[in-house]
């Protein structure tokens, strides 16, 4: 096409030609393409139909709908306007609500070369990412893939108090590049800015600057939750119900999200839990689920039931009651697995891989002074070290479904078993069950973190 149909200099005319896809389909950008024959639109519908194939729908949208072809990894797609483009997609679920499908990755860390550069704003991912056309497409999986329907295209650029979050993000990650950890590094060191694996399985390594440890190859990615309140609040035009705890941004040029969080709440260290329980008005006990979450608004001073920063980030916070002795009263649980679903995954795409490589945790710790005086001893944040998460971890998960093949429903591992993590069940009763791949029930059960291993992580 000699006359491209969009001035390729203005991020403007780029968005508003891109909104001419909103409510049409993949299959209707190739057929609609006039550069193509019908043998030629034949050939290259049944290119992208196949999910196998190396042909990405992001990839189609570039070739058959803005007609150029797929450029240098080390410059935004429209280098004249400097616009990202960005094909991704969410899902509706049975609440109504939107949720992005998955992160957005940007571009593969190279280990080797971007330790040099510190700041996120001269670094080559920021150029490639500091204007976004993000478009949306909900994803189907009862439908060709061909066949889902784009419903936004829309302009992104990153917002002030989101930016010096993602700052402190990239510079987490290149300090551990630096420090020879390259190796250690876990999508949930960071909030927004993630560094996520990329490669076809574990054995997809990459060599590190500063260690003789080869690395598994990752890419600088947006969290999946970040991109859930991106697609709600900015793409969308939702209506937020999230409050920041950061209300002033020029906070976050002196303080990480995580010290500022942890200095708000020290000033309660040490405090007794009915205290607080009449000081914020909690209607409930330490042994409601709600208790915890509703003590971290307080004390934070958030009134909304849902945390801006928190959503990004996709943190989550955890209760953990210790003994006299400084031991957890009880091992933590995670959701159940469904016997069916977890055979057929791969470590790597499994749930709880994602659950452990990508959140973090926020744990308010309480210890008994006497059998009925708990107080407030701490907070921190937490997640799974990629040390643990991809040996030990690896480990019990894979044992589990090797004996979930072998119909052991009854003889999953125990916390004797692994001084890190165990499977025990975590239904309201033993007649709460799922179905089992030989076609009879099991009860329904989940993977722990074994209380002796908690405890060590907060000694840490």
């Amino acid at each position: 096409m000699n006359q491209l149909p969009y001035d390729k200099t203005s991020s403007i005319s780029i968005e508003k030609y891109a909104q001419k896809l909103i409510s049409t389909t993949f299959k209707d950008v190739i057929i609609n393409n006039p550069n193509l024959s019908d043998e030629d639109k034949a050939v290259w519908l049944e290119y992208y139909s196949n999910p196998k194939s190396k042909g990405s729908l992001g990839q189609l949208i570039e070739k058959h709908f803005f007609f150029y072809d797929n450029n240098s990894e080390s410059e935004a797609d429209f280098k004249e306007a400097g616009v990202e483009l960005k094909v991704t997609p969410y899902v509706i679920k049975s609440s109504g609500d939107l949720r992005a499908k998955e992160r957005l990755v940007l571009t593969i860390i190279n280990y080797m070369d971007d330790y040099k550069e510190t700041d996120f704003l001269h670094s080559h991912v920021y150029a490639k990412c500091a204007l976004m056309l993000l478009i949306y497409y909900l994803h189907d999986s009862s439908k060709n893939r061909l066949n889902f329907l784009m419903n936004f295209a829309k302009l992104f650029k990153f917002p002030e108090e989101d930016l010096e979050i993602i700052k402190n993000d990239y510079k987490t990650i290149i300090e551990k590049i630096k420090a020879g950890k390259a190796d250690e590094i876990s999508e949930s060191d960071t909030n927004y800015l993630g560094a996520c694996t990329k490669g076809a399985n574990a054995q997809s390594l990459r060599e590190q600057p500063f260690s003789n440890i080869k690395a598994m190859q990752r890419a600088f990615c947006l969290k999946n939750s970040y991109m859930t309140y991106i697609l709600n609040n900015y793409i969308a035009n939702g209506t937020s119900n999230y409050e920041p705890i950061i209300k002033d941004t020029k906070i976050l040029k002196s303080s990480t999200l995580e010290e500022y969080i942890i200095k708000k709440l020290e000033p309660y260290y040490g405090l007794d839990v009915e205290y607080l329980k009449t000081k914020f008005k909690i209607p409930y006990s330490i042994s409601n689920k709600s208790f915890t979450y509703l003590l971290a608004k307080g004390m934070l001073d958030v009134i909304n039931d849902n945390i801006e920063e928190f959503e990004k980030a996709n943190i989550k916070v955890k209760a953990i009651r210790l003994n006299k002795n400084g031991t957890p009263k009880e091992s933590m649980s995670f959701p159940t697995f469904k016997y069916n679903e977890i055979i057929n995954q791969g470590w790597l795409d499994s749930d709880l891989y994602e659950t452990f490589s990508t959140t973090k945790y926020l744990f308010i710790v309480y210890q008994y002074l006497d059998d009925n005086t708990l107080v407030f001893k701490k907070a921190m944040f937490w997640h799974v070290p990629e040390k643990d998460l991809n040996t030990e971890i690896k480990h019990v998960w894979e044992e589990t479904v090797r004996r979930i093949k072998n119909n052991e429903y009854d003889n999953l591992p125990k916390i004797s078993e692994s001084p890190i993590l165990h499977v025990r069940p975590h239904g309201q009763n033993s007649s709460d069950t799922y179905p089992t791949p030989d076609g009879r029930n099991a009860t329904k059960k989940c993977f722990w973190l074994n209380a002796k291993y908690i405890k060590e992580q907060i000694e840490e």
